[in-house]
């Protein structure tokens, strides 16, 4: 732990030094952003895509929102979550039928994410896997009850993402 001395003698210590999950505001901020361009796609047409776009630029602020630097093992559990969500998107397009309702593709994209979310635990700490679990069952829930429109379902996924994502940010 790092100590620094206040301009009154007083030993304090950095409260999030070595901090066991050095990038979890920047993956809380990704949250956030990714959630928020899904809430607002459903009222204004392709601002998911907008949503999308700032998530990727908050990554260039990982740097500066981290508390460290990540460990061996949590990058290669990153890198490994992007594959696998690669790997199980093109299974995905491959395995549905091209006639497929796209609220029952969007619910299988929302499941993939929830899932890929499991191995960035080790990254971004256990709130991650639980936020996964949950949009895991959002997408469950959209594929049983098909005959609803997939709305509530991803107004639901990404409010988890922004709540979650929120919690990560502030309560590192």
């Amino acid at each position: 732990m790092v100590r620094s001395s206040t301009s009154k003698g007083i030993q304090s210590v950095s409260k999030h030094q070595g901090h066991p999950y050095p990038l979890v505001r920047s993956g809380g901020l990704f949250l956030v952003l990714i959630g928020a361009g899904i809430i607002i796609d459903i009222t204004l047409s392709g601002a998911f895509i907008v949503g999308a776009v700032f998530a990727l630029i908050s990554l260039m602020f990982a740097k500066v929102l981290s508390f460290g630097k990540p460990t061996r093992i949590q990058i290669i559990a990153l890198a490994f979550a992007v594959i696998l969500e690669i790997v199980l998107l093109m299974i995905m397009v491959n395995m549905l039928p091209a006639g497929m309702a796209i609220p029952i593709r969007l619910m299988w994209v929302l499941m993939i994410v929830g899932v890929h979310f499991l191995p960035m635990a080790v990254c971004f700490g256990p709130r991650f896997a639980i936020v996964g679990i949950l949009c895991i069952v959002n997408a469950l829930a959209g594929l049983i009850l098909s005959n609803v429109s997939g709305d509530p379902f991803l107004l639901v996924d990404g409010a988890l993402k922004v709540g979650f994502g929120v919690w990560l940010f502030k309560n590192p």
